[in-house]
């Protein structure tokens, strides 16, 4: 051990402190500065891509936690693990635009309202959509399937 790692004498030592407390003087401490970086962080878009030409057909907002939270009904979450034939059909209509809404609070770019995405989204950009959610969910280890 002693031969792999070899003791620093005094003053290297002392430079790894020096070192250690200039990487600190360079990083913000700013509470104002730190919270512009989190809430920038808070509107990163990711694409949708095209899977057939690889353009970008969206960009989409990645949802905060209230967000999140706010869009999923707490009616719909006793169901989140069954499958759609076993929400009762006057919960599933009460809900039937539950994506489109979605669609337009996170999609940037086009800005568009829940309407315009019913009227102008085919189901494999739906799917596309979901997919896109559920991997940012799972790449956060949170199960979203079934929203």
């Amino acid at each position: 051990m002693i031969r792999k790692h070899t003791p620093l004498t005094k003053k290297q030592i002392e430079e790894k402190f020096k070192e250690a407390k200039d990487l600190r003087k360079d990083l913000s401490t700013n509470a104002e500065e730190l919270e512009k970086n989190l809430l920038n962080f808070n509107k990163i878009v990711d694409p949708i891509v095209n899977p057939e030409d690889g353009k970008p057909l969206c960009w989409v907002r990645r949802p905060t936690q209230t967000e999140w939270e706010e869009m999923l009904p707490s009616e719909l979450l006793e169901f989140r693990n069954k499958p759609s034939e076993e929400v009762p059909k006057e919960v599933w209509k009460k809900y039937t635009n539950l994506q489109f809404d979605m669609m337009a609070k996170l999609i940037e770019t086009p800005k568009k309202e829940a309407e315009w995405w019913k009227e102008n989204s085919n189901l494999i950009f739906q799917q596309l959509f979901q997919l896109h959610l559920n991997g940012i969910f799972e790449m956060l280890g949170i199960d979203a399937e079934n929203f």
